[in-house]
């Protein structure tokens, strides 16, 4: 198997050697059967909010993920955000707590299916986007969550949807706030797949289904039911920050001009000298990653699609975590020329990090 991925034998030695003494490691646990209620409250811990703001320099910076286009720039503007509300099921009716202020000023990133954004305090909330049942993320973990929602949404959660399906008798609407529901369960899923793996890594998060407020221009707020999650806000690097853009691609005079693809060459201590000791220790964390990312795709066909931009090594004590967390069909995916199956093109990227490392 080794022969057939490729790596480069003397780290690999050399990972070994740390990793092995560290024996439970190397153990993959049975993923929870039946996910406990409030364990979220048990793992996850508001932050101080006397505590003082992480500067915007030392917080992981992506900009392409950051940039929006001049129609959503102008939609922000427009109908700008405002808050955040947890809403749940008490007094049998719907019930706001858990308010979150945010602005398009603490807007700080967005992925493929949410927004982020900075808290007043050392937090982000993440807002999910609207998505068709057809995308690729409602597969057949979708299609599971659906089976058994209780093993998957709070007593509460659950008569909270109910409630509000009742509310409406449009049978669209109805499924509408079923299918947000089933998605909210989902993410919880995904994340508890990880984190019963590698729990130190996964950075704590709690998961809620929340409604996002909006003002128009006349300042009547527009209001939107959607799953959003909140986690710490660690200050670091993205991976992908460590990148260094030395090495230009050969494709062809089009692709090259408007196009252009570099050779992913890392520079680990572009943000400050690491000692070997550290090198060693996100070496071997990033083994564990790897070892997962095998593990899904090969006992439960799921690819972990994790890049560059879901991991960042925190500043000043160079520890890894990932803080963003979807698995996906391995059907979905079709194995590149240059790797025999999906998941190495995540783990090549990984590994090519590693090596930058210069341990041996």
């Amino acid at each position: 198997m080794a022969k057939k991925f490729g790596p480069i034998q003397t780290i690999k030695d050399k990972i070994s050697k740390v990793w092995n003494q560290y024996p439970n490691w190397g153990k993959i646990p049975q993923f929870l059967e039946l996910l406990e209620k409030g364990l979220d409250k048990e793992l996850f811990f508001d932050p101080e909010k006397e505590e003082n703001p992480i500067p915007l320099e030392d917080l992981p910076v992506d900009e392409v993920l950051r940039k929006s286009g001049p129609f959503r720039n102008f939609y922000e503007k427009l109908f700008p955000v405002s808050h955040v509300f947890r809403i749940t099921h008490r007094y049998e009716r719907e019930f706001l707590d858990n308010f979150l202020p945010i602005s398009n000023e603490g807007y700080i990133g967005r992925g493929s299916y949410k927004f982020v954004y900075k808290l007043p305090w050392n937090q982000v909330v993440k807002v999910g986007k609207s998505k068709l049942p057809s995308d690729s993320l409602f597969g057949s973990l979708f299609k599971e969550v659906g089976r058994d929602l209780t093993r998957f949404l709070k007593k509460e959660e659950i008569e909270l949807m109910e409630f509000l399906k009742s509310k409406t008798r449009r049978e669209s609407k109805q499924d509408e706030i079923d299918f947000k529901f089933k998605r909210l369960g989902l993410e919880r899923m995904h994340y508890w797949k990880l984190k019963s793996l590698i729990p130190d890594l996964v950075v704590p998060t709690r998961f809620f289904m929340g409604i996002r407020v909006r003002k128009n221009p006349l300042g009547i707020p527009n209001i939107t039911l959607t799953p959003c999650d909140q986690q710490p806000l660690l200050p670091g690097k993205h991976l992908k920050e460590f990148t260094v853009k030395n090495e230009k691609l050969d494709q062809n005079v089009l692709l090259d001009t408007f196009f252009p693809k570099w050779k992913l060459n890392f520079n680990s201590h572009r943000f400050g000298v690491i000692s070997k000791s550290k090198l060693k220790k996100i070496a071997v964390d990033f083994n564990r990653v790897i070892e997962v990312t095998k593990y899904f795709a090969e006992e439960e066909k799921l690819i972990f699609d994790v890049h560059t931009e879901n991991i960042i090594i925190t500043l000043p004590d160079f520890e890894l975590k990932i803080f963003d967390f979807h698995l996906f069909d391995d059907y979905l995916y079709e194995p590149s020329l240059e790797n025999p199956t999906p998941e190495m093109d995540h783990i090549n990227i990984i590994e090519e990090f590693i090596r930058s490392f210069e341990l041996d």
